[in-house]
């Protein structure tokens, strides 16, 4: 049901965020045609026409890899390469492409290609570029591997909560649907 609500308030913003860019396109459309001198006049259809793809298209983007962040209680947060870490206000779950475990993470950080987790037991550095894993058992073995590759260290690793209003607050929440 949190699913549905969410996709209705997605649809919902996207029809907003449209009477805001389809202007803009309708504008730059226009100054196009005007250049090429093939503009025809202005006509209410064509604009409704705009805002209609211009909403649809936004629709079709909040489903995408960088413009979906999960509906209802799946929030995500993309981290390249096709990878994305879902979590939830209790713990995040990071699956590596092509693989079937799943991976229960506590607290992460992303540095450039590697995700660095701390996990049940103990910490991993997944390199998201080449699909390598590096496994810990304690804190002081991770912390020497990550100050030699400039890594962040096991203190600054953060959980899902604070970095997922990080990444989608800000421009994208009043930009993006």
């Amino acid at each position: 049901m949190t699913a549905l609500f969410h996709f209705l308030f997605v649809v919902l913003k996207s029809y907003l965020l449209a009477l805001i860019y389809a202007p803009i396109v309708w504008f730059l459309w226009v100054l196009i045609l005007k250049a090429r001198k093939k503009y025809t006049g202005f006509k209410w259809s064509k604009v409704f026409k705009v805002y209609t793809v211009v909403a649809l298209l936004l629709i079709v983007f909040s489903f995408t890899y960088y413009g979906d962040h999960g509906l209802g209680d799946s929030p995500r947060i993309p981290l390249g390469y096709g990878e994305t870490m879902v979590g939830d206000n209790q713990f995040a779950s990071f699956t590596p492409k092509g693989k079937n475990e799943q991976i229960h993470v506590k607290a992460f950080a992303l540095k450039g290609d590697n995700l660095s987790m701390a996990v049940d037991s103990g910490y991993k550095v997944y390199n998201l570029k080449t699909k390598g894993v590096v496994n810990f058992s304690e804190g002081q073995m991770y912390d020497a591997f990550a100050f030699s590759y400039g890594l962040p260290l096991s203190l600054q690793l953060r959980s899902f909560r604070p970095q997922y209003d990080e990444y989608w607050n800000g421009w994208r929440f009043w930009l993006l649907p």
